[in-house]
């Protein structure tokens, strides 16, 4: 009978296991987690300060800003992210493993991968980083020194890490992006864009997708670096054309939203604009979760999130509480959508919980700040950064 019951279980597994090792889940960037066992409420399970705001302002070479926790990564019962000058691990229970200080700030989610963590900085650094202890094993130079709003108010991320086949993908200040060997930091290859790029590298079918805040998509060849194609955001009559998101690539396809106020279904392959949807004057900063060939969106503006089909017309549209910077979060049945007052940052921030089948709220959570980091769904928790300074785990 043990036996009978253990075979089962290996076949039908109680519980899926899964973890998120780098931004929106993998390399593709489709923003899609595994659905909880039961029924995540909106509840505030437990909350974690690495330091207070009295801290932050009082430490060297801070300017008063607003620091949050960034977009963590949760690998095996442990939970990484960045908060200020810190790079942090916790439990499950919210309670410090470590925490070590970086060699400036940093506004990223964390890349962990074959028992190491890659954390860039804001000194234009990149970090390799033991998992178990925070101790360096290598350093690299990913262009000069950034910092929060460089740009404008709303330039509030830095490119994170993205890994896949041994190598290191980023984006630089310097706009450049950067492919990196994983095991030692050497540079494999970079390129030229045409402005600083924030958005985080793409990856699927040996092409890194990324854009930058010079208005163009970029497909590049992983191995060499070499350009594919790149297509131009700019809208007739938009004075933006910024990507700050990044790409989510699914089936073929290349889903990415601009300051251009609109949002873009392109072919992988040659670059060909499939479709666009007319954000109606809404930046579109963050990145889409995608399944199942629908696209889900939020913009700047309007507090819409979007559901687009295959063909880019409109499923449903959710009047969310808050303006949506971050990316959302899809996991079986239920978008979660965190919100921020975009001009004001000391607004209250929000989580939803969406039905995709409807567009219709399940259950909104009020939170005390701005939400810029973009949720995470791993087991029967969501984890979020919040502008308090606070990361959250929500069950």
């Amino acid at each position: 009978m043990h036996r009978l019951l253990l075979a089962l279980a290996l076949i039908f597994p109680l519980r899926a296991l899964a973890d998120s090792p780098m931004f929106r889940g993998d390399a593709a960037h489709t923003g899609v987690y595994a659905p909880p066992a039961k029924p995540i409420a909106g509840k505030i399970a437990w909350s974690y300060e690495p330091i207070t705001w009295e801290q932050y302002q009082a430490l060297e070479d801070m300017d008063g800003t607003f620091i949050w926790p960034t977009t963590p990564a949760v690998v095996e019962g442990r939970i990484y992210f960045c908060a200020g000058p810190f790079f942090i691990c916790l439990d499950e229970a919210g309670k410090p493993v470590y925490r070590v200080r970086l060699a400036g700030c940093s506004l990223a989610s964390p890349a962990i991968a074959d028992g190491l963590a890659f954390v860039p900085s804001d000194a234009g650094v990149l970090a390799a980083l033991d998992v178990k202890n925070g101790d360096v094993r290598w350093t690299a130079r990913i262009g000069g020194a950034s910092q929060l709003r460089q740009i404008d108010n709303w330039d509030v991320y830095q490119s994170s890490p993205t890994v896949a086949g041994g190598v290191v993908y980023i984006g630089g200040v310097d706009g450049r992006i950067y492919a990196i060997e994983a095991r030692d930091g050497a540079v494999k290859w970079s390129f030229a864009t045409g402005r600083v790029v924030r958005a985080t590298p793409a990856v699927a079918d040996g092409r890194v997708f990324c854009g930058s805040f010079d208005g163009n998509v970029y497909a590049l060849d992983a191995a060499t670096g070499k350009q594919l194609w790149a297509v131009n955001t700019k809208t007739p009559g938009v004075p933006w054309n910024a990507v700050q998101g990044s790409c989510a690539v699914v089936d073929g396809r290349v889903y990415v939203g601009s300051r251009s106020a609109h949002f873009y279904a392109i072919d992988a392959a040659d670059g060909k604009i499939l479709w666009r949807h007319d954000a109606k004057g809404g930046w579109v900063p963050s990145s889409p979760a995608v399944r199942d060939g629908v696209a889900y969106v939020g913009q700047s503006d309007g507090n819409k999130v979007t559901a687009l089909s295959a063909d880019g017309h409109v499923q449903w549209s959710f009047d969310s509480p808050n303006e949506t910077f971050a990316s959302p979060a899809l996991a079986g049945d239920v978008l979660y959508v965190a919100g921020n007052d975009n001009y004001n940052m000391r607004g209250k921030g929000s989580l939803s919980a969406v039905d995709i089948k409807t567009g219709k709220s399940l259950w909104n959570l009020e939170l005390p700040a701005s939400v810029w980091s973009s949720p995470v769904v791993v087991g029967d928790t969501i984890y979020l950064g919040c502008a308090d300074g606070k990361l959250y785990a929500i069950k």
